[in-house]
């Protein structure tokens, strides 16, 4: 049994990969990238997957689909995008309060 070398990490990167991002493990090109268009960039990307999956579903409501099982796949992936976005906004906020009740 031959085991190989770890050579690309899967993660937050692989889900929503930047636009500069390429390599061949996976290491920004530009790391100049400010979180805010991280953010950004992100929010885009879900709701360019929530738009495909409310498309899948207006085809598949019209007898234009392909089939159940992608549909499902699409709303799935949209819906698994959405609830990971919610949770960086949330740790995000969370950071924030805790910053604000720091004495200074």
């Amino acid at each position: 049994m031959e085991i190989s070398a770890l050579t690309k990490v899967s993660g937050l990167s692989e889900a929503f990969p930047a636009a500069g991002a390429t390599g061949a493990a996976g290491v920004q090109q530009n790391p100049t990238v400010s979180f805010g268009n991280f953010l950004d960039d992100m929010v885009g990307k879900v709701g360019e997957l929530q738009k495909t999956a409310d498309q899948s579903i207006q085809g598949l409501a019209t007898g234009e689909s392909k089939g159940l099982h992608e549909v499902m796949l699409a709303v799935e992936k949209a819906s698994i995008s959405f609830q990971m976005l919610t949770q960086v906004r949330n740790k995000a906020v969370e950071a924030y309060q805790e910053i604000m009740r720091m004495p200074v």
